[in-house]
């Protein structure tokens, strides 16, 4: 993983950031929820591994959620770099959906941890924080913020923007002019099957698929099957003790 244990500036603490699809109330429901779920030593004393606040894993789910506004959308990376992988017209059509999808339920489960959390999720304490996660009517979105943290955490820097060691400012990608929201059923035919992705599709459970799901050929793999499979094993495992009322 490439975020040092030790590492001392919080992304909240450098300059202010903006966000491809978050409101700023947004963003910070979510970067509190993930800490919960994936504390690290910030959020959990005693922990020596970096968590999802230190991982700064909100500006995955940011970046996941606001993909087209880019032009190649920010869903495969090419490599370790910046650029992306443009996708064929049955990729974008299938990831259309499920990015929509996503932004519906992020909008719906961070208005109802405000709600649990007496109005205000990111400020109130953690006892209160805590009791909201474990809500029974949480518990689907508490899933989705699960497996993103996850991925978010100990997944490919690139997915999150992350820049090389000793960089202070995260980049942002520039936002096109804009335009009439692209409706996917215009592009492609209503036969046109979603394409099998990371994202594409959600499993049986309703949970947000994994990121480790291979990528297009002329997409680098950012680390072996061997390790993948690994990783899908313990988040499985993990995502059982969490959905279980144990958010960490």
């Amino acid at each position: 993983m490439d975020v040092p244990a030790d590492y001392s500036q919080l992304p909240s603490e450098r300059e202010e950031l903006t966000w491809l699809h978050f409101s700023g109330g947004q963003a910070e429901v979510v970067r509190e929820a993930m800490a919960l779920l994936v504390p690290g030593p910030t959020d959990l004393p005693g922990e020596q591994e970096p968590g999802a606040r230190e991982a700064d894993a909100v500006r995955y789910a940011d970046r996941l959620l606001g993909a087209f506004r880019t032009e190649p959308p920010l869903i495969y990376a090419a490599g370790s770099g910046s650029a992306h992988v443009p996708l064929s017209p049955e990729q974008r059509h299938g990831w259309l959906l499920r990015v929509r999808e996503l932004q519906d339920a992020y909008r719906e489960g961070t208005a109802l941890l405000d709600r649990l959390a007496d109005g205000d999720f990111a400020a109130a304490d953690p006892a209160v924080r805590h009791r909201a996660l474990r809500d029974p009517r949480a518990h689907t979105f508490r899933g989705l913020l699960f497996d993103h943290a996850i991925e978010g955490t100990y997944g490919d820097p690139v997915y999150r923007g992350r820049p090389a060691p000793g960089s202070t400012v995260l980049p942002t990608p520039p936002l096109p002019p804009p335009s009439a929201p692209e409706d996917a059923s215009e592009n492609a035919p209503e036969d046109t099957p979603p394409p099998t992705s990371p994202e594409s599709a959600a499993p049986a459970d309703g949970a947000a698929p994994s990121a480790d799901s291979p990528p297009p050929a002329d997409a680098a793999a950012p680390y072996g099957e061997e390790t993948a499979a690994l990783l899908r094993d313990f988040t499985a495992a993990a995502r059982r003790v969490v959905l279980g009322g144990d958010d960490g």
